[in-house]
């Protein structure tokens, strides 16, 4: 069996690193995971998902794992739909400061984008578009603005996925908080088998 996952809002207050080490630690080498990524910057605001990426003891802890996890942006704050009304130009901006942030913590990380609430709009994917990044898609968003490369999952992993029939399951859920958080589902991605062959989301980006 082939399983991608992927994660929103992997940050130092909810990093769940110890449910993540469980995983890897019962699927073994073949365990891997995507992670998109709130790259906050130190001295801004805390009053939404938590301290800066850039805590030393997270930069260590990541740096050390960075072969079997996988950095995504996730929007830069993650104010609630913080991109909804980005310009191009915006779009643009914001893109080399992730890159200058993830740089300096020396995170390796993919150009792609999977915005907060699944919000932004034509002008972001223009942007993506023309210095290709790939973006992240709802599926249940038929109408969601689509970029050129893009990823989309098949199953949240709140839902009865193992069951499915499909070739390749792309699970999807968060880290803490929601219905779908790491913690409530932790159980059901144990149903996977264990010799689960894990997958990056970068290995299922589809073109237009």
């Amino acid at each position: 069996m082939i399983v991608t996952l992927s994660l929103d809002d992997f940050s130092p207050i909810n990093s769940r690193m110890d449910l993540l080490y469980k995983l890897k630690e019962h699927f073994d080498s073949n365990f891997k995971v995507s992670l998109f990524t709130v790259p906050i910057e130190i001295g801004v605001d805390t009053d939404d998902w938590g301290f800066p990426l850039a805590v030393q003891e997270l930069q260590r802890e990541v740096r050390s794992n960075l072969d079997w996890m996988q950095i995504i942006p996730h929007g830069l704050y993650h104010r609630g739909r913080e991109m909804k009304n980005y310009t191009y130009g915006d779009t643009v901006e914001y893109m080399k400061k992730v890159e200058d942030i993830f740089n300096g913590l020396r995170f390796r990380f993919e150009r792609g984008l999977k915005s907060p609430h699944w919000s932004w709009n034509k002008e972001v994917v223009r942007a993506l578009n023309d210095n290709g990044w790939w973006g992240a898609i709802d599926p249940r968003q038929p109408n969601m603005p689509c970029p050129k490369k893009f990823y989309k999952y098949n199953y949240s992993i709140d839902q009865p996925f193992w069951e499915s029939k499909e070739e390749v399951l792309k699970l999807h859920g968060h880290i803490f908080g929601t219905r779908n958080d790491l913690g409530k589902c932790f159980n059901n991605l144990l149903k996977l088998p264990k010799d689960t062959i894990f997958k990056y989301v970068t290995d299922f980006i589809s073109e237009k």
